[in-house]
């Protein structure tokens, strides 16, 4: 009888988890996720698995430890984020806060993907490259998946207004993550940095 209750309620949470992304994100018009302003560096988000598929994720951007909020992402779509050129950190959450580093130039387009990571229990926004030995790869077949079958979403107005009244909340959430994401060797952190190079 515990276990029916503890996971109903574990079920509902995510069921909540995901409905507050839904409300904050609408599909957007255009179907095309790679336009760039020449202005700009784009970043598509996109995020594509079965495992933990219905757990809510938030992606940001930080700066000069302030979070922007770029967008929620349910499974099986992406996210354009459009930001200026240079070095850049980005936080995914959901149950748990990870990251990616960027440096990234204007008028380019880069990818990358939000996958589930076991080591945090949470969501991992991992880079796409342009080509090389990384099974995340413009090359690979699930690149072409990824890009094809993810839906492309867009904030709605009322979403910036929502995460100002829970931004709070979440720079807590960055502080506690970032500082043990500061920790990891200089090999691992290259792991999960776009490059210039990783652009198109």
């Amino acid at each position: 009888m515990k276990t029916s209750i503890k996971m109903a309620l574990i079920m509902l949470g995510i069921f909540l988890l995901q409905g507050c992304g839904s409300s904050l994100m609408v599909k957007s018009k255009s179907s095309v996720a790679d336009v760039t302003n020449k202005e700009k560096a784009t970043i598509v988000f996109m995020r594509s698995s079965f495992v933990a598929g219905g757990i809510g994720v938030e992606v940001f951007e930080i700066n000069n430890d302030q979070l922007e909020f770029v967008g929620a992402l349910p499974n099986g779509s992406k996210i354009v984020h459009n930001t200026t050129p240079g070095s850049k950190v980005y936080m995914a959450y959901g149950m748990a806060a990870d990251f990616m580093l960027a440096t990234v130039e204007k008028n380019k387009t880069y990818y990358s993907i939000v996958r589930p990571n076991w080591g945090t229990g949470g969501f991992a926004p991992t880079p796409i490259r342009k080509d090389g030995p990384s099974k995340y790869n413009m090359q690979s077949s699930d690149f072409k998946k990824w890009k094809k079958d993810t839906t492309l979403l867009e904030k709605k107005p009322s979403a910036n207004e929502w995460f100002e009244k829970n931004r709070a909340k979440y720079q807590k959430i960055y502080e506690e993550y970032w500082s043990r994401f500061k920790n990891k060797t200089d090999l691992q952190k290259l792991e999960r940095t776009i490059n210039r190079s990783d652009g198109i």
